[in-house]
């Protein structure tokens, strides 16, 4: 009897240790952001943590180029890691990197294209801006090797003489809207306010509804009013104070009878994803995917 009993308690204490993790790479936000959509589940498929990250892209972080240093104009460049970018440039500091240029184009609106070096300058593409940022982070690749720097804070502005690539600031010196990542407890992206729960309020609630409900239809949704009810948590949003939210109600997400208590129009996209993530995460505990 001991020794059964004893087995079953390493079976118990090997299935209360199993964790599979997957991560879901995408563009955010209608592009300009790169997301980060992770779910860990245990051995009956039980999802045990779920997180969003949001990174800003060069638009939020490029240093300004602009006589008077404060505003972005046609030639700011960036440089990020990219696999699949120069793998054949012999020069360390353009093999393996992208570079980005902030493109004026003919109708007067900007894009971010890419900037390729060829034998003695680099050059801005020919073609109709189709493959500028939001393009190519669409490749999980490349939104993966995005995602990791900005987290490591190698992503770099540079200027650029003939062929040659020189350094400048890192992105966290030069981000214009407080934070790379808006889910951070310190950014002040959709700051709360009266009548808004702001973005990490929402985030939360978007997490919190997600994992106790991970095989929602979440495209198939509905708006209800309702009061939106805050506790005070610091380690959500350090700067917001929950009550100075004081709207009567709000449009709510609503699935069935069941309230998401969240109210920013992203909740279907960014719960998508984080399913996408949780679909990865029950197939990989299930077949053994190379790493």
């Amino acid at each position: 009897m001991k020794k059964i009993a004893v087995a079953l308690l390493i079976l118990t204490v090997a299935a209360g240790a199993f964790a599979q993790t997957a991560t879901k790479y995408f563009v955010a936000h209608q592009g300009g952001y790169i997301g980060e959509a992770t779910v860990t589940i245990d051995s009956t498929g039980k999802v045990k943590s779920a997180s969003l990250a949001e990174w800003q892209g060069p638009g939020g972080w490029a240093e300004n180029n602009s006589p008077d240093g404060k505003s972005l104009v046609d030639g700011a460049v960036v440089r990020v890691p990219d696999p699949l970018a120069n793998t054949t440039a012999t020069d360390p500091a353009i093999k393996g990197y992208m570079f980005y240029v902030y493109n004026l184009k003919a109708d007067g609106t900007y894009v971010w294209s890419q900037y390729t070096p060829g034998k003695d300058a680099f050059a801005k593409p020919a073609r109709q801006f189709e493959r500028d940022f939001e393009g190519l982070m669409a490749n999980p690749i490349r939104a993966e090797a995005y995602v990791k720097a900005a987290r490591a804070d190698t992503l770099v502005n540079v200027k650029i003489e003939g062929v040659k690539v020189i350094v400048g600031k890192k992105a966290s010196e030069t981000i214009h809207y407080g934070h790379m990542d808006k889910g951070n407890k310190l950014a002040n992206y959709m700051p709360l306010n009266a009548t808004s729960i702001g973005y990490r309020y929402n985030l939360k609630a978007l997490i919190d509804f997600f994992v106790a409900n991970p095989t929602t239809n979440f495209a198939n949704f509905t708006m209800v009013k309702a009061k939106v009810t805050l506790k005070a948590d610091a380690n959500i949003d350090v700067a917001a104070k929950a009550a100075e939210y004081t709207a009567a109600d709000d449009q709510v997400f609503a699935y069935g009878d069941a309230l998401t208590g969240a109210t920013f129009s992203d909740f279907p996209h960014y719960a998508l994803e984080l399913q996408a993530a949780y679909k990865m995460a029950l197939a990989e505990g299930r077949v053994p995917f190379k790493k």
